[in-house]
C-alpha cells in the first residue's frame, strides 16, 4: 500500500479562513496580459495560501491506493488524448476543475502561469512540485534560481518521473549491465544488513542505490526518485524501513515461464545425480560448459571470462540469500539454484534463448539414451561370436569366450577406411544437397565453435546425417582423427570431414583448378577473387549429361548449384570478403567429387559445365590440352556448345540465312579463277561426255563436296535408319544383323524384297513403304540377281569415323591386342567395365543390362571368337552412332576399358 502523504506545510484552518477567500476573489484580470501583470504584485503568500486550498481539495478525493501526484497525473492523462505530457491552459482547466470550485479564472490562470513559463505545461512535474511545495517554499517560477532542476533539462525529466517509471528505468538498466549488475545490487543490501534482518532504513537505501544507479551505468537516480520509492515499499508496521527483498524481486524479471523453469529444473536434475536435492558448489562450476555458451560461440567473449562470471554471481547469489550469520555450506539447494536463475533470467529476453543457454552450457542436449547403450552392452558379449566346437574326441575347444569385452569379436568390424567409404556411398547416393546438410550437421553440433566434437555430439550429428557407426568403430574414428585421452577426447573435425569425403586425385584437383582459370582467377595466387556473378555466368547448366538427355531441366541444375555453394559457403564461413576464393571454390567440389565414384564422371561433368568442351575448333595444344584451353576462356565465359543462342528464339518463323561471305572463292568460281591447292569440285553428277573431266561444268562450279553414299534420297534415308538403330544401342544393331542373317537363304549376302519388308515390319524400322523401296533399290544396283547387298547397306548405316573418334578406335585395338594382329571377344569382353560407360555414369542405364548388351554384341559380330583391326574399327563404328556427344564416346572408349582420358580436349595421345 502506498501511504498517504502528510500535509505539514499548511497551517490548519486555513481552508476555512473568509478573508483569504474574500482577498483571492477581489483580484480579478480579464486578460493575460493584465494578469501576468498582477501576478507580479501579488503576495506570493496568497498565491501560496491559494495552492494549499487546492491542494486540500484534491488530499479529499485521492483513493487510498494513490499518491496525491500519481492522481494528479492521471487527471491530465484523461485530457492529454495525444499523450505529449503536457497541457495547455484550457486543459489545465478542465483537468483542475474539480478542484477549484470557487476560484476565479484568472486566479487559475495565475497557478497556470507560474508553472508553465512557455505556455505548455508538463503535468508529471507539476504534480510532483505541486505536491511537494517546492515553489511554496522556495519561491519563484519553474526552472528559476529557486526550483531544484531547470525545465527541460534530461535529469529534470528523470526527477519528475513516477516512482514506478523509475522503477522501470531502473529494471531495463539492470537488465542490459547483465547478471553482475543485479547480483552486485543484492550483495550491497546484504552488506548493509550486517544482523540478516532483511531490512534496511532509508538513509542506507538510499546510499545504495544513489552508489550502483549513477550517471556512469546510464540510469541515474535522484535523491527526491530514491524517497519515493522508498515510499512505495515502505513496511506498514515499521514505517523507517523496507525489506529489500520486495524491492529486488520487483527489480527481477517476471516470474520464470514454464519452458525457462523445466530448463532450470532439468539442469539441476541432470546434476544431482543422487536425487538428494543438494549438489556441490564445485561440481557445479566444473559442469559449467562455457565453451559452449553462445556468446562464446559467437566470438563476442571468452570462455574464461563467462566461467568467471558463473562463478562469482552463483557464489554471491547463494550468500545473500543465506545472510551473513548463515553457516558456511558449500552444497547449494535447488530452491538457491532455482532463484539464481530468477535473478539473472531478466538479462535474457527470450525463453528461446535462454533454454538454448542452459542446455548448452550444462550438456542437456547431449544425454545418453541409457535404453540403447545398455541393450548394446548386454547383445554384445554374445553377437557375433561362433559357437564352440570340439578339440578333440571329448574335450571341447578352450578360450572361445573373449577376455576383453571392448575388444570382443562382436565389435571386431572392417577398417575404418571401409567404414567411411561405405558411409561416403550412402551420402552419395541421396544425392549433392544432403551432403551439404551432412557437413552443416557436424558444423551445427560444433556449438562451441573449436572444431572439435565430443562424443556426444558426434554422435548426434552422425544420427542426423543417417551414419550408423558401432562403438568400435566410434573408437576407430577417434583414434584416427582424435585429441586427447579418456573421456576428454575430442574429434577433430575438420579432419574427420576430410577423412570422410576421402582424397582427391591429382587428376580431379587439375580439372578444379581448371576451371578455376575459366573464371578469371588464379588458383596459384592467395589474392585472387573472383566476382559470385562470374559463378552463374559461366556455369553451363545445358552441358549437363542429365540436360543433355532431356532428363533434367537446366534452371534445376543451376538452382542447385547456387543453393548448394551458397549454403556451403555460409556453413565453412567462406566467401568471407564477398568474393569467391580458390578455397572456397576447392571445397564445394572436394565435397562434389565426395558424391562422384567414377573420375570419368567428374571429368565429364567438369567438361561440360566449366571448361566448354565439344566443339571441333577448341582442341587446344595436346601438350597441354586442358591448361591451353582455359588459359584461353580465362577473360570470358566458356562456350556453351548445348545453350540455345538468344536470337534464334526471337522468332521461330523466321527462315535460316546462309552465312555471309568474308572473302576467298565464291560459290560459282571457275577453275582459273581458284588459287593453288584449292579444293576442286568432284560432284559429275550432271555432267555429259567429254565435259565429265571439265572443270567449266555450269553445275559443277561449286566448292562443296558431297558424300556419294548419303547424298539424294538414298542419303537422307540412310540417315534416318542409322538414327533410328542409335537409340536403340548395340542391341538394335545386333538385331538388325540376326535379321539379315535369317533372311539370307543363299548365304551370299544378299536378301530378297518381301525378305527385307518382313525384316523391316518385325523390327519396326519406321520407314515408309517408299522409303523401303529407296534402300532395295539403292543396294540392288549393283547385283545383277535383282537382291539388295545388305553387307553394303550395313557398311553405309555404320558410316565413317572422323579423325578424333578414329584415334581412339585405334588407341583401344593396340591396347587390347598389344601389338598382336588382332583382340579377343573374351579379352574385349574382360576388359569392359559397365559401371564407368558414359549412359551408366549419368544414370540413364544400369550396369548389369549394358553390360549383357555389350557381351551379346561383341559374341555376334566377333569373327572366329576375335576382332581383327578393320573388324574392330567397324564394331566400334556402331557403338559411334550411339554416341551423338564427343565426351561421351571418348568415355566410352577410355574410362569403360580402364584407360587414361588423356585430357578433356583430345582424342588421346
Amino acid at each position: 500500500k502506498t501511504p498517504i502523504r502528510p500535509h505539514t506545510s499548511r497551517p490548519p484552518g486555513l481552508a476555512s479562513s473568509p478573508q483569504l477567500m474574500a482577498s483571492v476573489a477581489s483580484r480579478r484580470s480579464p486578460t493575460a496580459s493584465e494578469a501576468g501583470t498582477a501576478m507580479m504584485g501579488f503576495a506570493e503568500a496568497e498565491l501560496n495560501q491559494l495552492e494549499e486550498v487546492v491542494l486540500s481539495k484534491i488530499q479529499q478525493r485521492v483513493p487510498s491506493r494513490l499518491s496525491e501526484d500519481n492522481f494528479i497525473v492521471k487527471s491530465f492523462k484523461y485530457h492529454d488524448l495525444v499523450d505529449s505530457g503536457s497541457v495547455d491552459f484550457m486543459k489545465f482547466k478542465r483537468a483542475m476543475a474539480p478542484f477549484t470550485a470557487g476560484i476565479l479564472d484568472q486566479d487559475v490562470r495565475m497557478i497556470f502561469d507560474r508553472y508553465s513559463p512557455n505556455g505548455a505545461l508538463p503535468y508529471k512535474q507539476f504534480a510532483n512540485e505541486f505536491v511537494r511545495g517546492s515553489r511554496r517554499k522556495g519561491g519563484g517560477r519553474m526552472g528559476g534560481p529557486g526550483s531544484e532542476m531547470a525545465l527541460g533539462s534530461e535529469a529534470g525529466n528523470q526527477v519528475w518521473e513516477g516512482p514506478e517509471q523509475c522503477l522501470m528505468r531502473m529494471k531495463g538498466c539492470l537488465a542490459v549491465l547483465g547478471p553482475r549488475a543485479i547480483v552486485a545490487l543484492a550483495m550491497s543490501f546484504r552488506e548493509v544488513d550486517p544482523e540478516n534482518s532483511r531490512t534496511v532504513g532509508q538513509n542506507a537505501f538510499e546510499h545504495v542505490l544513489l552508489q550502483h544507479f549513477t550517471s556512469e551505468s546510464g540510469c541515474p537516480v535522484q535523491a527526491g526518485q530514491v524517497a519515493q520509492i522508498f515510499q512505495l515499499f515502505r513496511q506498514p508496521y515499521s514505517p523507517g524501513l523496507i525489506a529489500y527483498d520486495e524491492f529486488l524481486q520487483a527489480l527481477k524479471d517476471d516470474p520464470m515461464s514454464q519452458d525457462r523453469r523445466a530448463c532450470v529444473r532439468l539442469a539441476f536434475r541432470r546434476l544431482d545425480t543422487t536425487s538428494e536435492g543438494m549438489v556441490d558448489l564445485d561440481k557445479l562450476i566444473n559442469s559449467f560448459n562455457a565453451s559452449r555458451h553462445p556468446q562464446v560461440s559467437e566470438g563476442g567473449r571468452k570462455a574464461e571470462e563467462v566461467l568467471e562470471e558463473f562463478a562469482e554471481t552463483l557464489q554471491d547469489s547463494v550468500a545473500f540469500r543465506r545472510g551473513q550469520r548463515c553457516y558456511p555450506s558449500s552444497l547449494v539447494a535447488w530452491e538457491e539454484f532455482e532463484d539464481y536463475y530468477k535473478f539473472i533470467s531478466a538479462s535474457i529476453d527470450s525463453d528461446a534463448m535462454f533454454c538454448a543457454i542452459l542446455q548448452r552450457v550444462f550438456d542437456l542436449d547431449k544425454t545418453p539414451d541409457q535404453s540403447v547403450e545398455s541393450r548394446e552392452k548386454l547383445a554384445r558379449p554374445a553377437a557375433g561370436i561362433p559357437g564352440k566346437s570340439r578339440a578333440g574326441l571329448h574335450h571341447w575347444q578352450s578360450d572361445t569366450l573373449p577376455t576383453n569385452l571392448s575388444r570382443s569379436q562382436a565389435d571386431q568390424s572392417g577398417s575404418i577406411n571401409q567404414v567411411l567409404e561405405h558411409s561416403r556411398a550412402i551420402i552419395a547416393r541421396k544425392g549433392l544437397r544432403f551432403a551439404v546438410d551432412v557437413v552443416q550437421n557436424f558444423f551445427a553440433a560444433d556449438d562451441d565453435v573449436d572444431d572439435f566434437l565430443d562424443m556426444y555430439e558426434f554422435r548426434r550429428a552422425c544420427q542426423q546425417s543417417g551414419i550408423m557407426l558401432k562403438e568400435s568403430e566410434e573408437e576407430a574414428c577417434f583414434r584416427m582423427c582424435g585429441e586427447g585421452n579418456g573421456r576428454q577426447q575430442k574429434i577433430n573435425l575438420q579432419k574427420f570431414l576430410r577423412a570422410l569425403h576421402g582424397p582427391l586425385s591429382p587428376q580431379r584437383f587439375a580439372l578444379i583448378e581448371d576451371a578455376y582459370i575459366v573464371l578469371g582467377g588464379d588458383p596459384k595466387s592467395k589474392d585472387s577473387e573472383v566476382n559470385p556473378s562470374a559463378l552463374k555466368q559461366n556455369f553451363c547448366a545445358e552441358g549437363h549429361p542429365m540436360v543433355v538427355k532431356g532428363e533434367m531441366d537446366p534452371g534445376v541444375v543451376l538452382g542447385e548449384f547456387l543453393d548448394t555453394f551458397s549454403l556451403l559457403a555460409h556453413v565453412l564461413g567462406g566467401c568471407q570478403t564477398g568474393a569467391v576464393t580458390f578455397p572456397d571454390f576447392l571445397a564445394y567440389y572436394d565435397l562434389v567429387s565426395s558424391t562422384i565414384d567414377s573420375d570419368a564422371l567428374f571429368e565429364l561433368l567438369m567438361s561440360r559445365l566449366w571448361l566448354g568442351q565439344g566443339e571441333p575448333e577448341s582442341v587446344a595444344d595436346p601438350a597441354s590440352p586442358v591448361r591451353g584451353h582455359a588459359a584461353s576462356q580465362a577473360g570470358g565465359s566458356p562456350s556453351k556448345r548445348w545453350a540455345v543462342p538468344v536470337e534464334a528464339l526471337d522468332n521461330p518463323l523466321a527462315r535460316q540465312r546462309p552465312p555471309a561471305f568474308v572473302g576467298g572463292v565464291g560459290a560459282y568460281a571457275r577453275g582459273s579463277d581458284m588459287e593453288p591447292g584449292g579444293v576442286q569440285d568432284t560432284h559429275r553428277r550432271f555432267a555429259k561426255g567429254p565435259m565429265a573431266s571439265s572443270m567449266d561444268a555450269p553445275i559443277t562450279k561449286s566448292q562443296i563436296v558431297f558424300n556419294e553414299t548419303e547424298t539424294g534420297e538414298l542419303g537422307g534415308v540412310v540417315q534416318r535408319l542409322r538414327s533410328s538403330l542409335a537409340r536403340r544401342g548395340l542391341k538394335g544393331w545386333k538385331l538388325l544383323g540376326e535379321r539379315f542373317l535369317q533372311h539370307d537363304h543363299r548365304r551370299n549376302g544378299s536378301v530378297m524384297r518381301l525378305d527385307w519388308q518382313r525384316l523391316h515390319r518385325s523390327l519396326g524400322l519406321g520407314l515408309s513403304p517408299e522409303e523401303q523401296e529407296i534402300v532395295f533399290k539403292g543396294f540392288s544396283v549393283t547385283r545383277r540377281d535383282g537382291a539388295m547387298d545388305y553387307r553394303e547397306c550395313m557398311r553405309s548405316l555404320r558410316g565413317p569415323l572422323n579423325e578424333r573418334r578414329a584415334t581412339l578406335v585405334h588407341r583401344l585395338f593396340d591396347a587390347l591386342s598389344e601389338q598382336g594382329p588382332g583382340v579377343s571377344t573374351e579379352k574385349l569382353k574382360a576388359s569392359f567395365d559397365a559401371k564407368n560407360a558414359p549412359l551408366c555414369l549419368v544414370g540413364t542405364k544400369d550396369a548389369a543390362s549394358e553390360r549383357q548388351e555389350f557381351f551379346e554384341a561383341a559374341d555376334f559380330f566377333g569373327v572366329q571368337g576375335g576382332f581383327d583391326a578393320q573388324g574392330f574399327a567397324e564394331f566400334f563404328n556402331m557403338i559411334s552412332s550411339t554416341y551423338r556427344e564427343e565426351d561421351e564416346f571418348k568415355l566410352m572408349m577410355t574410362a569403360a576399358f580402364g584407360l587414361p582420358s588423356g585430357g578433356p580436349f583430345t582424342g588421346g595421345s
